[in-house]
């Protein structure tokens, strides 16, 4: 069943329940109020009757004709003894049928539901000396009532009737309003998946209701998905363009090595050695898109509290090993503690010094310092990387985060760079809500500013 139909059917639904609750409040309310007044009449007749005749005289029997003054305009009047026997009876509607007799020890009354009518019957014991002598029975036939009451029913037949109908037709609009946006989505779900394009529902910018958001939402769950597929579509790409070089650099030498390498030997190891540096080449630019591929991936991140000037000196002095350089490192306090993940500040730090070392001949700096970010006033520590080396043009500042971007593409030969670096930097400093700029002048130097929030005190 379409959604439509469904808001329609239950709507409807719930407007009959309450209109039914409603109705049978109204009647039943209605028969109270019009029987108890009748009630009060036929009680007040009896007590007349009582007042002006002992228990004797009601219960001799006989034609009691007296009574049929205080008969009611259809009804009758029953006298009974203590046995519920019939000793006086005055009728002056023979549509009153014959109801039970009943002897009473207190005042009660009852409703009889006849072919001929409804019918009140009030009954009130009979008092001497002390003792029940016997019952006084007075009914009514409250034929007049009757015919409020099959008026009052036809009103509220119609009315609910014409509350139903206008509950279906305002119901259909209702669920034409309400499905339209959802229709939509459908609509642009079909066209996604048989065209594989992305599309967004139109959505109103002033509208404010669930199917609203629900469409805002979509929108975005497209737009992040669009990004993903093109960034994967780029991913792809690049990494066939980068892997196309070094294998045609490898078939082209092995080519050469099976002509003429197993006859020349000098051929032959320059064949090798080519074929072995570019293996190396290819080796290192598969594990640098890894780590891309890891960095993107929101799993896998596993922070802790972790001291950043330790690490970053045990960094420092580990490429000092490798490249037989100095890296200074400074550092204004000695409590830079961060909830972070220790692997990948690491990472981080090995990037960074890694490219200002490769770039520079010079000592590189690495700056730590606890900072205060402005426009959002977090808390936190600022890592700074300057190196004194070639610099970056300024146009081309805007591209180094780029994947597979180099400044230039003929030096990265040399250094054994992929343009991966700092793509992976950015990705991890954004995996720990920290932020990245890069600031340049060509021959002077590079220095790249890295903000990461610092452990809250409560965790510490």
């Amino acid at each position: 069943m379409s959604i439509k139909k469904k808001v329609v059917l239950l709507t409807t639904l719930w407007l009959v329940g309450i209109l039914l609750a409603f109705n049978v409040t109204v009647f039943y309310s209605f028969m109270r109020i019009t029987t108890q007044n009748e009630k009060e009449l036929l009680m007040e007749r009896i007590e007349n009757i009582l007042s002006k005749a002992d228990a004797a005289e009601l219960l001799k029997g006989g034609e009691g004709g007296w009574l049929e003054s205080y008969l009611p305009d259809k009804g009758l009047v029953r006298v009974l003894d203590n046995e519920g026997k019939q000793r006086q009876l005055i009728q002056n509607d023979n549509d009153i049928l014959p109801f039970e007799k009943e002897a009473v020890g207190q005042p009660e009354s009852e409703l009889y539901y006849q072919t001929t009518g409804i019918v009140l019957a009030v009954r009130t014991p009979i008092i001497s000396a002390g003792q029940v002598a016997g019952t006084i029975e007075m009914a009514e036939n409250l034929r007049s009532i009757q015919n409020n009451i099959s008026i009052l029913i036809w009103i509220l037949a119609l009315a609910s009737l014409g509350a139903i109908g206008l509950s279906l037709v305002g119901g259909s609009y209702l669920s034409k309003w309400i499905s339209r946006p959802i229709s939509g989505m459908v609509s642009t779900m079909e066209v996604i998946e048989q065209s594989l394009e992305f599309r967004k529902i139109p959505v109103k910018p002033e509208a404010r209701d669930e199917l609203s958001m629900m469409g805002r939402t979509f929108n975005r769950m497209i737009d992040r998905l669009e990004t993903s597929f093109m960034r994967q579509q780029q991913f792809v790409s690049d990494a066939s363009h980068e892997l196309k070089t070094p294998l045609t650099i490898i078939e082209g030498y092995a080519n050469m090595l099976r002509r003429w390498g197993l006859k020349d030997e000098a051929k032959g190891r320059e064949a090798a050695d080519h074929i072995y540096s570019e293996a190396v080449r290819m080796k290192g630019l598969t594990q640098q898109l890894l780590n891309l591929a890891s960095t993107e991936n929101k799993t896998g991140h596993a922070p802790e509290r972790m001291d950043l000037v330790e690490l970053a000196q045990s960094t420092a002095g580990h490429l000092n090993k490798v490249y037989n350089r100095r890296i200074k490192v400074e550092y204004e306090a000695e409590d830079l503690i961060l909830e972070a993940d220790p692997s990948q500040i690491n990472q981080l730090l090995l990037i960074l010094l890694d490219n200002a070392l490769k770039y520079s001949r010079n000592e590189v700096d690495l700056k730590l310092a606890a900072h205060t970010e402005s426009g959002t006033g977090r808390a936190g520590c600022l890592i700074t990387v300057q190196d004194y080396g070639i610099g970056i043009p300024k146009e081309e500042l805007n591209k180094v985060f780029e994947r597979f971007y180099r400044v230039d593409s003929s030096r990265h030969r040399k250094t054994g760079g992929t343009g991966l670096g700092l793509s992976i930097a950015k990705n991890l400093v954004e995996r720990h809500n920290g932020t990245i700029s890069i600031h340049s002048e060509e021959n002077i130097g590079t220095v790249v500013n890295v903000f990461l929030p610092l452990a809250s005190q409560s965790q510490s």
